[in-house]
């Protein structure tokens, strides 16, 4: 079984390389779903999450308040290595359960969708690393458009994140993702075979 993965900013389209990938038979493993997961209501990482940034955080319904949450983290940079302190560990913990199924199961290839990337869970576990990056402008753009938020906000989730030459430092591979659909499905699609070929 082979290994991938796939790191990027916020609206560098990542998970659009994830989707091209998934098109050509792999497994994906997405850090995202797994924390909407663990987050829910009772969990373990809701309960840490709720001692430590208090009440404010929970729904009506009980459940965890993301836009809350968000508005919190990504203007605090205490708050937000907070946040990914309480959610990593359990998050890693359910990636290499899921590839050890995966394993079990046969598959030829795992892609691990991870957006914040970490030694453990995601360095310790695959054999290449793809970044996936895009210029800031087009960025703002793209999660202007999928998230209806203002300008502002848009870059401040960007800039919470890596930079783009932070995420080109730990890659293997940089996957550029400026251009229309079809460049980007051409060069997953190379790097792709390079990778299946072992030349990462």
């Amino acid at each position: 079984m082979r290994i991938l993965g796939v790191t990027g900013g916020t609206g560098s389209g990542k998970s659009l390389v994830c989707q091209i990938l998934k098109k050509q038979g792999a497994e994906i493993i997405d850090a995202d779903e797994i924390t909407r997961e663990l987050q829910k209501k009772g969990s373990d990482v809701y309960n840490e999450m709720v001692r430590f940034f208090g009440d404010d955080i929970v729904k009506a319904d009980g459940e965890l308040d993301r836009k809350k949450i968000a508005e919190l983290v990504f203007k605090d940079k205490e708050m937000l290595l907070k946040l990914n302190h309480i959610v990593h560990k359990h998050v890693a913990a359910e990636i290499k359960k899921r590839v050890a199924a995966l394993k079990e199961q046969g598959s030829g290839l795992v892609v691990l969708d991870v957006p914040i990337p970490v030694e453990e869970g995601f360095f310790d576990t695959a054999e290449c690393i793809w970044t996936v990056v895009a210029n800031a402008d087009l960025r703002v753009e793209r999660i202007m458009k999928r998230m209806n938020i203002s300008e502002e906000q848009a870059l401040t989730r960007i800039n919470a994140q890596l930079s783009n030459k932070e995420y080109e430092e730990i890659a293997d591979v940089i996957i550029e993702n400026e251009g229309s659909y079809e460049e980007l499905e051409d060069l997953v699609l190379f790097e792709l075979k390079r990778f299946l070929a072992r030349l990462c």
